[in-house]
């Protein structure tokens, strides 16, 4: 029979399944499918349970299509904990399809009602809700009481998602209020939840986040490290933003370094993203990083295309500090003074704030840097001054050493004298590392090569064909290769998704079974099948071509670089910090000399 609940839930099964192999859109229909079959034998408890399952793949940023419609109907018959579990549904629905202020009556639906029952896993789950409508520029005290008080709630609950929103929360907040001691707490909190518990879809939150805080202090290394864990853990927990915090990452990543011809990579995917799906805050951060790549016309461009000529009309809502600081960026940089000037006015009730992105996916700086290049941009040359020394400081306190030198650009740092320090061949494949009071011989890296290259002539940008080229001894002969195609072709990556899917049922009959055999065979495929996905799809799920000569030499003097530097910095912690801090590696490689820190260095 059509409507009848064996039928209902082999859908619930089927979408389950279709999400565990990261089959999106499969898991979609198949819950639209369960929830139209259980409408028709008024089944509200599958209803319930499907119309949730649709929320919990809606990507932020991205129109909710029917999921507000199938949960609001849900919620319509639903009474008791699932009505509550359906209103607080419903404000993540709006917020993240942009459309905040709807779901403020639900929002307070589902906190009266979970006070109500007094359970304090649901009061979590409502309280998160809560959260999502009082995320105005202005609303940061209510932010620290619903968090302290979503804290005390979750004290006691054993509930892994539930606990983990309450550190996801606090841990925004503390990177709202600059306060890295709260940040490193939560991070710990985060990794312990996801060892005690197992879950990749903590995991993939502990490792997203993991990876905002290395670009904050600037281990990049490390926060490609944790990029990479952070999409393994979200293909296998099927989490629908894996692709975005990917990208996240990475655009963080290629500011950082300079990298142009990522940041135009990631501006371009930014930028579509922005402007099919009308997010606005990520068309404006498109906006800046084209700006980051020097396409300065193409940043303006953009940023006049989806802002227009004034900012008032931007929603005051979750992302509107992040939106006002990079329009008034890219206004200030690109000479549209008018603009800078309302946003310099707009943000500077707001200095001393950082601006958190996506949930502390990512950290886009520190008001008072913005007000710094506004004023510049304006000509108000002792305010930019000003502001460029207190988000120095601000900076300097956080640990956010990229921002520490971008802000202190503004202020005259004391003369140092240069230290002499060596990096050069000895003999027999030796090398001789340190300081002239303190050198070690150590053994030969190519890595150490490439640096040697950079450091005799520092400013002086190479390409990383040419630097593998000439370090190879055979300068000039490189060829920029094209890409070869996909990684993997469409029929072998549906084949994978497919049989993902399959896995997953044949691991749940076995675990039953308990045969300890089979369950590793089957797990050993899953993993290895996971592996291929992630390294062969990027963002939203597309896939990713091979590398050309130029991509491959990129990775490799990358790689070698990192290596060799963590070499140096066995030897000498603060030379190793030095090099890690003024080397910059990617399809253009650089030495740029730190002022503050000035070395002489003898390479032989």
């Amino acid at each position: 029979m059509a409507g009848s609940p064996e039928r209902t839930r082999d859908l619930l099964r089927r979408a389950r399944v279709a999400r565990a192999g990261g089959d999106v859109d499969a898991a979609r229909a198949a819950f639209a499918k369960a929830y139209d079959t259980a409408r028709q034998t008024h089944d509200v408890e599958v209803m319930t349970e499907a119309a949730l399952g649709m929320s919990a793949d809606h990507s932020f940023g991205t129109h909710p299509g029917r999921v507000p419609a199938f949960l609001f109907e849900a919620y319509s018959v639903a009474d008791g904990v699932a009505r509550i579990r359906l209103a607080a549904a419903l404000v993540r629905a709006w917020v993240y399809g942009g459309s905040p202020e709807r779901g403020v009556p639900f929002a307070a639906e589902a906190v009266a009602g979970a006070e109500a029952a007094a359970d304090p896993a649901l009061l979590a789950e409502a309280l998160d809700a809560q959260l999502l409508v009082n995320w105005g520029p202005d609303d940061i005290a209510e932010r620290l009481r619903i968090t302290s008080r979503l804290e005390d709630s979750v004290a006691h609950v054993a509930a892994v998602d539930v606990r983990m929103s309450a550190h996801l929360w606090r841990l925004t907040t503390a990177v709202e209020a600059l306060d890295m001691p709260t940040v490193q707490r939560q991070l710990r909190a985060l990794d312990r939840l996801a060892d005690e518990s197992g879950s990749a879809r903590v995991r993939f939150f502990a490792e997203a986040r993991k990876g905002m805080y290395t670009t904050v202090t600037g281990d990049l290394g490390q926060a490609r490290v944790h990029q990479q864990a952070a999409l393994r853990a979200g293909t296998e927990a099927g989490e629908a933003d894996t692709h975005a915090i990917e990208h996240a990452l990475s655009a963080a990543i290629a500011r950082q370094e300079g990298d142009v011809d990522a940041l135009r990579l990631e501006a371009q995917l930014f930028e579509d993203f922005g402007t099919s799906e009308g997010y606005l805050a990520v068309a404006v951060e498109a906006a800046a990083l084209w700006l980051a790549a020097g396409s300065l016309d193409r940043a303006r461009t953009l940023l006049l295309q989806v802002v227009g000529s004034r900012l008032s009309s931007v929603r005051r809502d979750v992302d509107w500090l992040l939106i006002v600081s990079r329009a008034t960026e890219t206004a200030a940089k690109t000479g549209e003074v008018e603009l800078a000037a309302e946003g310099y006015a707009m943000l500077e009730p707001y200095a001393g704030r950082g601006i958190p992105n996506g949930g502390a996916a990512a950290f886009d700086g520190i008001v008072d840097g913005f007000l710094s290049e506004a004023a510049t941009a304006l000509g108000r040359h002792d305010d930019a001054a000003r502001w460029a020394r207190t988000a120095t400081s601000l900076a300097e306190r956080f640990g956010a050493r990229w921002w520490v030198r971008r802000f202190g650009g503004g202020v005259v740092p004391p003369q140092a004298q240069p230290s002499a320090a060596v990096l050069r061949p000895h003999a027999d494949g030796v090398w001789i590392v340190g300081r002239v009071d303190a050198l070690v011989a150590i053994r030969e890296m190519k890595g150490f090569h490439y640096l040697r290259m950079l450091l005799r002539q520092p400013g002086v940008e190479f390409s990383a064909l040419d630097l593998s080229d000439w370090v190879a001894g055979h300068p000039g002969r490189g060829v920029d290769a094209p890409g070869t195609g996909a990684t993997i072709d469409r029929q072998a990556l549906a084949a994978y998704r497919s049989r993902l899917g399959e896995l997953d049922a044949e691991l749940t009959e076995v675990e039953q079974w308990a045969d300890e055999g089979r369950l590793a065979k089957l797990r050993g495929e899953r993993g290895a099948l996971l592996d291929e996905i992630a390294g062969a799809t990027g963002l939203g799920g597309r896939q990713r071509p091979r590398g050309a000569t130029a991509e491959r030499a990129r990775v490799a003097v990358r790689k070698a670089v990192a290596v060799a530097i963590d070499r140096v910095t066995e030897v000498d912690a603060s030379l190793g910090r030095v090099l890690r801090d003024c080397v910059q590696t990617g399809n253009i490689c650089r030495y740029d000399p730190d002022p503050g820190r000035p070395f002489t260095w003898e390479t032989g």
